[in-house]
């Protein structure tokens, strides 16, 4: 379940903004990058993530911002084609980050949410890292990343598993999803993280 979904719109300057094709398709305009699509089931936010050639070719100095940057281009560029399958509805095939990009890309989100999806995001890093099957595969995956970006995704996972590791705790226990994760759960992200990222 999620209460929205997440689209990279990895463009070039000549191709038009997903964003601009929602709303000239009847989507209503919501939040900084959003949009309001009208389904048979109520209404779903849609946020788009926008990257660019510029963007990609003139990174940012800012290691957080460069990371947004280096991870959602990555998550775009290496995204899996899945089949979305689901009652009263025709089967759907759609492009899905791997989970390692989604680990980079909410290692960077982090830092500019608000309290309650940053402590979703801490959790997603947490399930991701530790999951029998996608543990392995996104630390593979973190493993062979550019070396700017796996730099900058060490930067953010040793300050919020590491440097605030108490902090993120709370605020993952603050979800109710992640009330059973305990201090030793964070503490061997931290190491799993740091070993596929240094």
């Amino acid at each position: 379940m999620t209460t929205d979904l997440d689209t990279v719109d990895r463009r070039t300057a000549r191709q038009t903004k997903q964003l601009e094709l929602l709303v000239a398709a009847g989507a209503r305009p919501s939040g900084p990058a959003g949009a309001l699509i009208r389904t048979d089931w109520g209404e779903v936010q849609v946020d788009v993530l926008e990257i660019t050639d510029a963007d990609v070719d003139d990174l940012p100095i800012d290691p957080t911002d460069r990371l947004h940057v280096q991870s959602h281009a990555w998550a775009a560029s290496t995204a899996s084609e899945l089949v979305l399958d689901a009652e009263e509805l025709q089967p759907l095939p759609v492009r899905v980050a791997e989970p390692g990009p989604i680990i980079a890309m909410k290692l960077q989100s982090v830092m500019n949410r608000g309290s309650a999806k940053e402590g979703t995001d801490l959790l997603d890093i947490v399930r991701l890292t530790l999951d029998p099957t996608c543990g392995p595969r996104s630390r593979d995956q973190l493993e062979s990343a550019d070396a700017q970006l796996r730099a900058d995704a060490l930067l953010h996972a040793q300050r919020w598993f590491i440097r605030d590791k108490s902090r993120s705790l709370r605020k993952i226990r603050a979800v109710p999803e992640g009330r059973e994760v305990e201090a030793d759960d964070v503490s061997l992200v931290a190491d799993l993280l740091s070993a596929a990222l240094g």
